[in-house]
């Protein structure tokens, strides 16, 4: 009898996170149409987090309602990777002919992103703890409100 709730419960967890992914793929889905319709030459997936970014910061999305499909996103990110090794030996003549050249920018594009991501983390993280401590001086003033009015 005790595993029956615990079971809807991983089952409550994984539509969850499959709604969330759901949401991102989408969200995903109209920047690819933006970056079609205007012909832009910015890949759909950044103005797709820019989309995401604006909804956030807007409150037309709770970040609840992302969060675990972007984590389940970021745990299985080696997945990702897989194309891009298969990619390297599709093209291996290319490598042994012009390697230190796109060694170089492989090199350098990974420490701007993660300078980058590093830092969008950091701000993401200081607007959390923005929002929360607003949230919280919120709730404490109509606590105190309530009780002057006691």
């Amino acid at each position: 009898m005790d595993t029956f709730p615990q079971s809807t419960s991983k089952f409550t967890q994984f539509l969850k996170t499959l709604a969330q992914l759901s949401l991102l793929i989408l969200i995903w889905w109209i920047g690819s149409c933006i970056q079609s319709w205007f012909n832009l030459p910015i890949s759909a997936g950044v103005i797709g987090l820019l989309l995401l970014l604006a909804a956030l910061l807007s409150g037309l999305f709770k970040m609840q309602w992302v969060k675990q499909g972007s984590d389940f996103i970021l745990a299985e990110l080696v997945l990702f990777f897989i194309p891009c090794v298969v990619g390297l030996i599709k093209y291996q003549d290319l490598l042994l002919s012009s390697g230190w050249q796109l060694i170089l920018a492989v090199v350098l594009g990974t420490v701007c992103v993660m300078v980058f991501t590093a830092f969008t983390v950091y701000w993401g993280f200081k607007l959390e703890a923005k929002i929360k401590a607003k949230h919280q001086t919120a709730t404490d003033h109509d606590v105190n409100t309530a009780g002057k009015n006691l």
